[in-house]
Parts: C-alpha cells; sequence; structure tokens
C-alpha cells in the first residue's frame, strides 16, 4: 500500500476517532437518519425514533444519541453554512410541506419541482419562506419578509371558497405563486372527491348497493349505482344525501327518501318508468308530479 494512501487512511482514522469522542449538530426527522461530514467524508447516523428537532447529538454505533436540543443560535450557525432557498409553501405532507421554488429560473437547485421542506414552524399554505439546501434537503430557516403576506392571505380565501385557478386574480402576481395555486387546488380537490367518494359509497354499502361512480353538480351529486345488479342514477343533496331525483317514478315524493333509503325502494321497484338518463325527460317529470 502507498505511503501516502496509509497517511490517508491514519489521518481519517485519528479524525474519526475525535469526532466519536465529541458531539455535533444536526437536523433530524424521527426516524430517520443525521448526517455530519467527518474529514470530508459524509457519515449518516441513525436518528433517535421519537425526536424531531434541532438537537446535539453523540455517536453511539451506528445510531446518534441526543444529547441535548440545539440553542436558536447554534441551529442559525449550521443553516448559515448552506444557500439560501426561496420557496412558497404548497401543501402540508406528513409532518413537513411542500414547496415550490419562489424562483424557477435559479438553476443552482436544478429543475424546479415541488421539494419537502423540513422542520417548518408556524407556517400555512402560500407563505413565502426562506429554505437553505444542505444538497441533499431543504430544511426551513425563516419567513421570508420580502414577500406580500396580503397575496398568501388571498390565495388561502381563493382555495377555501374552491375559486378555479383561471378565475384567480390579483395585481403582481407572479408565475411561481400561480403554480403554487394550481398545485394546491388540484390536491384540495382530490380531496375532497376521496371524501365525497368514501361518503357515497358508505350510505350505498350499508344499504347493500355498490357505488360505480358520481358527478359532481352545483348542488348535488349525480350518482351511477347498481343494486342486485341493476343500474340506477339517482341526484342526491350535497348537504345530507336526500333525494333530488330518484331516477324512477315516485309521483314526486323523491325527496322523502335519503340515498341509503332509496335503495330499498329500488330493490323492490319491478317495470318501473325510468327518469331522466335515457327515460322520461326530467322536465316533463316534474311538471306531471310536482314535488311534495
Amino acid at each position: 500500500m502507498k505511503l501516502e494512501t496509509l497517511y490517508l487512511i491514519n489521518r481519517l482514522a485519528a479524525a474519526e476517532a475525535r469526532f466519536r469522542a465529541g458531539e455535533f449538530l444536526a437536523p433530524a426527522v424521527a426516524g430517520g437518519r443525521v448526517a455530519v461530514r467527518v474529514a470530508g467524508v459524509v457519515c449518516r447516523y441513525a436518528a433517535p425514533k421519537q425526536f424531531r428537532g434541532w438537537g446535539v447529538f453523540r455517536p453511539d454505533g451506528q445510531r446518534a444519541k441526543l444529547v441535548r436540543h440545539a440553542t436558536l443560535a447554534e441551529r442559525q450557525r449550521y443553516l448559515d453554512v448552506f444557500p439560501r432557498r426561496p420557496m412558497v409553501l404548497v401543501r402540508p405532507a406528513g409532518l413537513d410541506w411542500l414547496g415550490w421554488p419562489a424562483h424557477q429560473a435559479d438553476a443552482r437547485f436544478g429543475p424546479p419541482a415541488l421539494v419537502p421542506v423540513r422542520l417548518a414552524e408556524d407556517v400555512q399554505p402560500f407563505d413565502h419562506v426562506e429554505a437553505r439546501f444542505d444538497g441533499v434537503q431543504a430544511w426551513f430557516d425563516r419567513p421570508d419578509d420580502r414577500s406580500d403576506p396580503a397575496a398568501a392571505a388571498y390565495f388561502r380565501d381563493a382555495l377555501r371558497e374552491m375559486t378555479a385557478p383561471e378565475q384567480v386574480h390579483r395585481p403582481r402576481l407572479t408565475l411561481e405563486d400561480r403554480t403554487v395555486y394550481h398545485f394546491a387546488f388540484d390536491a384540495r380537490r382530490e380531496a375532497l372527491r376521496d371524501k365525497t367518494e368514501d361518503r357515497l359509497r358508505d350510505a350505498l354499502t350499508h344499504a347493500g348497493a355498490e357505488l360505480r361512480g358520481y358527478v359532481e353538480r352545483d348542488d348535488g351529486y349525480r350518482v351511477d349505482f347498481a343494486v342486485g345488479g341493476q343500474r340506477h342514477v339517482s341526484v342526491v343533496n350535497k348537504a345530507d344525501l336526500t333525494v333530488q331525483l330518484a331516477g324512477i317514478c315516485l309521483d314526486g315524493a323523491d325527496r322523502h327518501f335519503d340515498l341509503s333509503s332509496l335503495v330499498g325502494v329500488l330493490r323492490e321497484a319491478d317495470d318501473v318508468l325510468r327518469i331522466g338518463d335515457g327515460g322520461m325527460a326530467e322536465e316533463t317529470y316534474w311538471q306531471i308530479h310536482p314535488p311534495r
């Protein structure tokens, strides 16, 4: 073995021995790994299972043993080593947040993408923050005081009302702002759809029917389902799933039922007149049988 190589190995071993006798500062997520650079080599240790935050650790075999919580000054010194990466927060992702680069043209961090922002504190969707990028992870540093907090509040109100992205208008909105709103809008729409689907499926399954799909209307859902293998299409209210249109002739008494109780009526129905979905037009049905 060359003397130069042997020297480097001995030097690394000595540095590691000194390191293992000391302590190091690092951010940690529960059940993850903490990293530290020793003589130019990145060493990774298993983080404490229940600890999440900024800590001072001591190496213990392949694990990092928590000695104490880091101070704010220690945390800031750690973060100041890494480049700033301004981000716009989109939504929570587990205990972290997903963020989008506030300046998509900044090529230092690669192509723009949704990135987990770790250990974010006291934040809300659409907040602009400063993160620090260590080459692998983006760690929350602080709110970006150069941003306009009124813009974030505007987007939160728009999302609460489920305002379509193309209808969002405000002076000085950036491409990044609009991109973030698109992501947040799509995520919330999907979450609401999943919740609605579970709700409709539960109501039908409880009555022995099978959900096949649904379409959202302004004030209701057009529900496609099967009872005993027979397909039915009904329209129900969003609020309480009471029936707006049963899909069969009930002499105008449609609103006396909800989705679950309607299944029992359909199961007993035989050779009935269908309303809508290829049967009698809804308008004609209500003219003959006004709601009662």
